[in-house]
């Protein structure tokens, strides 16, 4: 397997890439709601956040015919507008947080583009446990404020790349989607302008590396 990571502005890195040089891109991308990042200025006028994000996603589609997209549900529209052909995937969770009136928050989302290598998956995706859901998820999420659960960008992987396809993600944060592509026996590219968070992905990777492959990748 290799391994390339970049530490800056994704936008600079994707540029550098040619046409269609991965076979899937694997993202959690800030969402524009006043999260602490750090580096990131998540709190953008909507004008600033579409720009912003057309540039990014224009670059992600060049690269790539398969994408994965976490997307807040909250803003379906505007993700969908960006990415008009992907197809709407639904995560429920499994136990909900408590009621505080209004509606209840009982779902993520994402949106995929490609047909899946795996069959024919549903587009209901049970069994992941979510931030939230409290006692009942139990991964570490070093400290960042939009850790995205490991079994999403694992499930996304095996249904849209195989083995020894590359998988690049432009929001690297710590660096889940890495060591997911790489326990599945896949190559791996990644960015994140965070310094803070690019060292423990680069750990995180690191140690991934010295571990086996999953059954049924190896």
């Amino acid at each position: 397997m290799t391994i390339q990571l970049y530490l800056g502005d994704c936008l600079d890195f994707i540029r550098t890439m040619p046409d269609k040089s991965v076979d899937a891109v694997v993202t959690d991308p800030p969402y524009n709601v006043g999260k602490d990042y750090g580096v990131h200025n998540d709190s953008m006028s909507d004008e600033d956040y579409r720009s912003w994000y057309k540039e990014r996603i224009a670059e992600a589609l060049r690269i790539s015919n398969y994408q994965f997209w976490v997307a807040p549900r909250y803003k379906l529209e505007f993700w969908m507008s960006l990415l008009p052909s992907s197809h709407l995937i639904v995560i429920p969770r499994g136990a909900a947080g408590p009621f505080r009136g209004g509606w209840t928050d009982n779902f993520e989302i994402a949106l995929a583009i490609g047909r899946s290598l795996k069959g024919a998956p549903s587009d209901l995706w049970r069994g992941i446990r979510l931030k939230g859901e409290g006692y009942f998820f139990r991964e570490e999420t070093y400290g960042h404020p939009g850790y995205t659960p490991s079994q999403i960008m694992g499930r996304a992987i095996e249904y849209l790349t195989k083995q020894g396809d590359t998988v690049f993600d432009p929001f690297m944060g710590t660096g889940t989607t890495g060591v997911e592509a790489i326990k599945r026996g896949r190559n791996f590219i990644g960015c994140e302008i965070s310094e803070e968070y690019f060292k423990i992905s680069e750990k995180r990777i690191k140690d991934a590396q010295d571990q086996p492959l999953l059954d049924g990748f190896k």
